[in-house]
């Protein structure tokens, strides 16, 4: 409670800088995308940044060490960021990277420990039930809120969710921050799913105005320790957990999530290859669009057909396997003119839903389109 109390003075002093306007700051490749006011939100908190050339990169994946340091950020923007008084860096972790100190910091605290041999597996994409898990230990370790009065969630993947995870998605889900997905008969939360820039910054921004209501009241509960918070093997790579007992590897071979993700892309490709090849739209495109889009269904007609011949078409597979037609696509794309990224963009959300075009770019490492 002592903790949570000088916090809300802390919080008190950031109002000001909270309240600006998130239209402050712009970025060349997020006009018009779903999540544009987010993004322009958290970068004028400073909590994200683009690159050199004006980009925010909505649609790249959202890696651990990534998290770690927009979590970072977000204690020292409120206020409850303590440097380490015994920093223990990871071996993955060179003194150069820009997550370094805030690898060690969340250590620290305990939003993470790693996954096991000392590794934090920093350019791992985060999934969803990680973000979950950090947050929650974000909210209860540096905040000081009390997170044991949530009830579990009821997705119809529920037994996908790795156990040292099913509180914190509770959690986040009953705070409003993070969804799951409307599908027939009820939701599911895709616990292994990960996550783009974009996605991200939705998350921190609904994360940092929670917060900032809370500051507002004037009673909390003191801080109380999550059970559970140990992560288990499952997944690709752990969020980390306080204890650090059993955080380790998941052992070789696609676990049983990994085989449904598998279909599922596999499912999704062979949708938009279908919708590519039926398109009406497409032929009226410049060429160099029709061009850019060649290169990207080739390669998924590619996929498709060695599935047939018995790959398993894991993320790693796929982005070895198509990384020159991946660069070269991603080559004629800055190439193209603004009418003509309005044509490819239009060209793409025609070969399926938001969530089927977006799981599949992310899959390929592909981060083009606004």
């Amino acid at each position: 409670m002592k903790r949570f109390t000088c916090w809300l003075l802390t919080v008190a002093l950031t109002v000001s800088l909270l309240a600006l306007p998130a239209s402050a700051v712009e970025f060349s490749d997020i006009q018009g995308h779903w999540a544009q006011t987010s993004m322009e939100q958290v970068a004028q908190w400073g909590l994200f940044s683009g690159n050199q050339n004006g980009e925010f990169l909505p649609n790249n994946t959202m890696t651990r060490g990534m998290f770690v340091a927009v979590l970072e950020r977000t204690a020292k923007l409120l206020g409850v960021y303590q440097a380490p008084a015994n920093p223990v860096p990871f071996d993955d972790v060179k003194e150069t990277d820009y997550f370094a100190s805030a690898s060690t910091w969340a250590r620290e605290v305990g939003l993470v420990t790693g996954v096991g041999n000392n590794q934090l597996a920093p350019n791992t994409p985060i999934s969803r039930q990680q973000m979950c898990a950090m947050m929650a230990r974000f909210l209860e370790k540096c905040v000081g809120m009390d997170l044991t009065s949530q009830q579990q969630s009821t997705f119809l993947d529920q037994s996908a969710i790795s156990s040292y995870a099913v509180p914190s998605v509770a959690s986040c889900v009953a705070l409003g921050l993070i969804q799951g997905y409307s599908v027939p008969g009820g939701m599911e939360f895709r616990p292994y799913n990960s996550a783009t820039r974009a996605a991200v910054a939705v998350v921190l921004e609904r994360l940092v105005n929670l917060i900032q209501k809370q500051s507002g009241e004037t009673e909390q509960p003191g801080e109380t320790e999550q059970p559970g918070e140990t992560e288990q093997p499952g997944g690709a790579g752990g969020a980390g957990g306080a204890g650090g007992a059993g955080d380790v590897e998941t052992p070789q071979g696609p676990t049983q999530q990994e085989k449904e993700d598998e279909a599922k892309m596999a499912s999704y490709l062979q949708i938009m290859l279908d919708n590519y090849r039926n398109s009406t739209y497409l032929p009226t495109t410049d060429q160099a669009v029709q061009d850019c889009m060649s290169i990207l269904m080739d390669a998924i007609s590619d996929a498709l057909a060695q599935r047939q011949n018995g790959q398993f078409l894991d993320r790693d597979f796929i982005r070895e396997q198509y990384a020159d037609e991946i660069d070269q696509l991603k080559t004629q794309y800055d190439q193209l003119t603004k009418d003509q990224l309005n044509q490819i963009n239009n060209a793409i959300v025609k070969l399926g839903d938001t969530e089927e075009i977006y799981f599949v770019m992310d899959y390929f490492g592909v981060s083009i389109g606004n």
